[in-house]
């Protein structure tokens, strides 16, 4: 989804049991809770089937704190799944990381997640990483 000079995208379909997200630019509260929903409706779908995550943050600007706020709400929806196993998250500024850090912290998927600019850190993590 596209407005403005921030955008989305969630993949659910391009790899089995890979919820692939990208964020980019500068994205509103309001782009953010769309985003969500359709986070929340593509792990749904997943039903009970596991699924690890794959997000794409490093086009993304820092987001504001209401902003901020709302993306958490996209990992502890995951986090409360019990098919959820695990997270890689790409990113290339340091502000954009340590915000995506405190997220993942405060909704506990911090422990099974990497957050990283290297893709094949990343790769090796998701194909790694297992929750129980």
């Amino acid at each position: 989804m596209s407005t403005g000079s921030g955008h989305w995208r969630v993949d659910a379909a391009s790899e089995p049991g890979i919820l692939r997200l990208k964020l980019a630019g500068s994205l509103t509260p309001a782009q953010i809770a769309a985003f969500v929903e359709a986070h929340n409706r593509a792990i749904d779908e997943y039903g009970q089937r596991d699924y690890k995550v794959w997000v794409d943050l490093s086009e993304m600007e820092q987001l504001s704190p209401e902003a901020s706020a709302i993306l958490e709400k996209s990992k502890r929806y995951s986090n409360s799944r019990p098919n959820f196993r695990g997270s890689s998250v790409l990113v290339s500024k340091g502000s954009v990381a340590l915000q995506h850090r405190h997220t993942s912290i405060r909704s506990g998927v911090m422990n099974t997640e990497v957050i990283s600019d290297d893709v094949e850190v990343l790769k090796e993590h998701l194909r790694t990483v297992y929750r129980r």
